[in-house]
């Protein structure tokens, strides 16, 4: 299961994409996605608890 709440945090974190798919054993094309998306819902770290 992909883990979307972590890909955020260590984004809001400054990791850079490769220590990210490194340190949750993801791929590169996975943490773009999610990251991409996230900018698309201008979501950002903290979210809200209802998400």
């Amino acid at each position: 299961m992909t883990q979307y709440r972590e890909i955020l945090r260590l984004t809001a974190l400054g990791l850079s994409q490769r220590n990210i798919m490194q340190s949750i054993n993801v791929s590169q094309k996975t943490v773009v996605k999610v990251q991409r998306r996230a900018k698309e819902l201008n979501l950002s770290w903290p979210l809200d608890e209802s998400l």
